[in-house]
């Protein structure tokens, strides 16, 4: 897979979203109080969400928020109609603009690598690690992708009120770390096969993040790995931020230099690593950003790369499923 330069494309991809709600009749300025679940006589109680499964809520806010918004990195309608059936106080995430609008740009970033591997794959395997509320396959649907969305059984508890399966789209209630969905995995799937981790694997011990890579590079070599990182200024920082310090779960995973994943096992290679603030694309939703972080970008231009984007490799690739 060739990645070159998923930033360029994040203007396309929004306009591209954009054209899409035209074409339906919609605008993606649509204000978000309109839009409620027809089926939901009350709210969806969620209180079962503990710990790290609660953060699932942020990117789901994230989406909800930008869809109000004139000029949107993405529109997502389906999150905005979750966030009014959910029995939660989303109020207390109002302090977190910057993570709001870090959650939009990492998941566009993240859907230009998918597609990207879509359109190299368009019969390829798609697993969403952690996936939450979230709406990838409702973007991304190519019509062929087998696309499998992994999350533990609490937050596939509330998944499945908002989302249905299909002969493509198939529920896994595990942990990641329960080898048993591979075989299910393999089994219902061929060809190439690509991950994301999208705001979930800080949340691990760097040998839990280790343990999965070496899972997924045993059973799934060549794979690809989308997922964020940050350095351990940028972890510390962030955990002290809204929203996450509104809750009880804690980031605990950072990594300095990105590159170091590549000397963690023969055959890793780090693909692409995208700092989500340094690139003059983002230039225009600089003012998103709480000033004090502006600020400290301003006067430390390294610091704008303390939080990543990252597509990593792991293991090398099989001769007959070779990816340019």
């Amino acid at each position: 897979m060739r990645c070159d330069g998923p930033l360029s494309r994040l203007q396309s991809y929004a306009l591209g979203q954009q054209d899409q709600l035209k074409c339906n009749g919609d605008t993606a300025a649509k204000p978000a109080g309109p839009l409620r679940m027809k089926s939901q006589g009350s709210k969806t109680a969620i209180d079962k969400l503990r710990g790290a499964q609660e953060t699932l809520l942020i990117p789901l806010w994230a989406r909800a928020v930008e869809a109000s918004r004139p000029d949107p990195i993405l529109y997502d309608a389906k999150a905005v109609e979750i966030i009014a059936s959910l029995d939660y106080d989303f109020s207390k995430f109002a302090g977190g603009r910057g993570a709001q609008t870090s959650c939009c740009l990492r998941a566009a970033i993240i859907d230009g690598w998918v597609r990207q591997f879509l359109q190299e794959h368009p019969d390829g395997t798609v697993v969403e690690i952690g996936a939450g509320l979230d709406t990838r396959f409702e973007r991304l649907d190519n019509g062929r992708v087998r696309w499998f969305d992994l999350d533990l059984p609490e937050a596939m508890e509330v998944r499945r009120r908002f989302f249905t399966e299909s002969d493509r789209r198939t529920f896994l209630a595990r942990s990641v770390f329960e080898p048993d969905w591979i075989d299910v995995v393999r089994l219902a799937s061929a060809g190439p096969a690509m991950f994301m981790g999208e705001g979930v694997l800080y949340y691990f011990e760097e040998e839990r993040v280790k343990e999965l890579f070496a899972l997924l590079a045993r059973h799934f070599p060549g794979c690809l790995v989308a997922f964020d990182s940050h350095t351990p200024v940028s972890l510390a920082y962030s955990n002290r931020r809204d929203p996450i310090r509104n809750m009880r779960a804690r980031m605990v995973w950072a990594i300095r230099n990105i590159q170091e994943i590549a000397t963690w096992a023969p055959g890793y290679e780090v693909v692409e690593s995208v700092p989500l603030w340094d690139a003059p694309e983002y230039a225009k939703y600089a003012c998103r950003l709480p000033w004090t972080l502006r600020l400290i970008n301003a006067i430390c231009p390294p610091s704008r790369r303390m939080y990543r984007i990252d597509l990593v490799r792991l293991g090398r690739r099989p001769a007959q499923t070779s990816v340019t």
